[in-house]
This record gives structure tokens, C-alpha cells and sequence, in this order.
């Protein structure tokens, strides 16, 4: 008799263990699913967010390409009658809220930075030697990231392939093909933190790498091709006293007075080809933006961004904000 109790008592005991068993896993499965719903619903309102800030981003911009400024006194009031995009960097930068939620706004003139994915090799060790003060490691840094980029497997001299990255007990592998984020550049052989805060300003991977003459910054100007000391001091020279580049004509250097005319015609012709040099890589108007949005539906909640590409176009011939690309991460 004792036997048959002790048996049913320990069955007793299993069975409550085994009930206890399933229903610890179906609360941990019920909590599971129920954090997806959460985050999936955080996200669903934060992109709702980020859209809502950037029709209201986009109407701002598309309401001063066709108004224009209130004014145009002065230098700075001339500047934006002829680029009404002028200073978008500080103008449309800044925190919104939307139903309460608030969502970051960066907003990027593309020309002043250069777009990684469409630069060679010389540009890159142009740029990174001017800003790194570093002929050996911008030489380095500039095969690197070419062979990250390039589609082979073959590496350059100073730069590295799979194999490479390998040996060196790298955390990422080379893709072979275009940067999606500049931050990627962080994963490249040679880059570091430091330098990556240095070289970034001057970087991004949209747009169509046309430089503004207006707007951007000495190294990346240093980049165009048959670019010289003289031209830049006469853009700086402009921007110091508040005037605007009108075209590429207005920086190029003029024949020097008391010159032949022979060596006149040769001074001519030769800034004749490098005014259409710069023509091909430069303007003088902010034809595309890049707008990145960081919506927060709540303090715990990981952040929606969206990043959109904006450029000047036209709609019915009247002057629009079209977005050429947009990307959510």
C-alpha cells in the first residue's frame, strides 16, 4: 500500500513539474512575442514620425525654391535670391515634433562633400593628404579603400584583399563593391577612429559628387581637377568679403598685364581648359541634399533613421523637391 502511494505521489510530482515546465515556456514565449509587438509597433510609429517630419522638410524646401527669400538686400539676401538652398545645413537642421514624438533632422548640402564611391584613387590621396597632413598614410589609406571597392581580388600594393584582412584578424572582409554607409569606411585596413572623425565631414556616399564653388570646404575643392592655389584664393577671397560665384569664370585667373602676346594666348588657353575641367566636377547652385531623420517613439525604444536623397527638379515647370533615393535603417 505504501508503494502504490509513494508512486502516485511522485507521478503527482512530475505531473506539477511538467505543468510548471510548459507554462514557464509559454510565459517566456508570451513575453517573447509580445516585446516583438512592442518594438514592431515602436517602429511602426517612428516611421510614421520620420515620414510626417520629412513631408514637412520637403514642403520647406520646395516652398523657398519657388517663393524665393523675403528679401534681397545685401550680399547675403543677393546670395539667396540666385540659390534660395543656400545654408540648408543650418536652415532645415534641427528637432521636430510630430504627434509629440521627436525626430532629429540633418540636413547636408552634397556639394561640399565628395561621394566615396565614385572617386579614384588620386582624388582619395589628394583629399586625405590635405586634411591628414600624411602623404604615406593617405597613399595607404587611398589603395585600401580601392580595393575594398573594386570587384577583384587582386591587391594593390599598399592596400589589401581578403587574405589580407584575414591575416590581420579583421572583424569584416572586403566587399567588393560600393560603401552603402560611410561608416563602413571604419571596417577598411588603416582607417581609424581618429582619422575616420577627420576625413568623414568631406565624405558621403550620395549624390552625384557635383562640388558647390559657393559652399564647400578647401580640401574638398583641392580635389577637382586642374584646381590651384590661385583659384582657391580668389573663391575665398569672394566668400570673405560676402560676394557669390556666379559661374566658374569668375574665380579663373586672368592673363597677367605686361605679358606678350604670345605668352598671353598660351595663359588664355590654358585656363580656358582647366575653367572646363572644374565645369565638369563643380556649379555654383545646392542642387542636392541629403536629409537624415532620426525618429524616437519612446526613450527605450531603438531609433527609426531615414535617410533621403533630395534634388532639385521641376514639376509642370514649376520648380519641386524630388527625391531621388531614399533608405531606412
Amino acid at each position: 500500500m505504501r508503494n502504490r502511494r509513494g508512486v502516485a505521489m511522485l507521478a503527482a510530482l512530475w505531473l506539477v513539474v511538467g505543468i510548471t515546465v510548459v507554462a514557464v515556456e509559454f510565459s517566456l514565449v508570451g513575453r517573447e512575442r509580445r516585446q516583438v509587438g512592442i518594438a514592431a509597433a515602436d517602429r511602426a510609429h517612428a516611421s510614421a514620425g520620420a515620414l510626417g517630419a520629412f513631408a514637412t522638410t520637403r514642403a520647406r524646401l520646395e516652398a523657398a525654391l519657388r517663393a524665393g527669400p523675403t528679401s534681397t538686400a545685401g550680399a547675403i539676401g543677393s546670395a539667396r535670391a540666385a540659390d534660395p538652398w543656400l545654408g540648408v545645413d543650418s536652415s532645415y537642421s534641427g528637432s521636430m515634433l510630430v504627434d509629440s514624438m521627436r525626430v532629429d533632422i540633418r540636413a547636408v548640402d552634397l556639394g561640399t562633400r565628395l561621394n566615396v564611391n565614385t572617386l579614384s584613387e588620386s582624388e582619395f590621396r589628394t583629399l586625405f593628404s590635405n586634411v591628414l597632413n600624411d602623404f604615406v598614410v593617405a597613399d595607404q589609406l587611398a589603395q585600401a579603400i580601392m580595393d575594398w571597392r573594386d570587384p577583384d581580388d587582386i591587391a594593390r600594393a599598399r592596400g589589401g584583399e581578403r587574405d589580407d584582412y584575414l591575416k590581420a584578424k579583421l572583424l569584416r572582409l572586403p566587399t567588393n563593391q560600393n560603401f552603402r554607409d560611410l561608416e563602413e569606411l571604419l571596417d577598411v585596413k588603416g582607417m581609424t577612429q581618429d582619422i575616420y572623425a577627420a576625413v568623414s565631414p568631406y565624405l558621403t556616399t550620395l549624390g552625384s559628387a557635383q562640388v558647390n564653388l559657393n559652399t564647400a570646404p578647401v580640401p574638398v575643392l583641392r580635389v577637382l581637377p586642374n584646381m590651384t592655389d590661385e583659384i582657391i584664393a580668389r573663391i575665398q577671397a569672394t566668400r570673405a568679403r560676402g560676394g557669390r560665384i556666379a559661374s566658374v569664370a569668375d574665380v579663373m585667373p586672368q592673363p597677367r598685364a605686361g605679358a606678350g602676346r604670345g605668352v598671353q594666348n598660351a595663359q588664355t588657353a590654358q585656363s580656358q581648359q582647366a575653367q572646363q575641367a572644374i565645369s565638369a566636377r563643380a556649379g555654383v547652385l545646392t542642387t542636392q541634399i541629403e536629409v537624415t531623420l532620426m525618429a524616437y517613439a519612446s526613450p527605450s525604444a531603438k531609433p527609426v533613421r531615414l535617410r533621403v536623397l533630395v534634388q532639385r527638379s521641376q514639376v509642370n515647370g514649376a520648380p519641386a523637391a524630388g527625391v531621388a533615393a531614399e533608405e531606412w535603417r
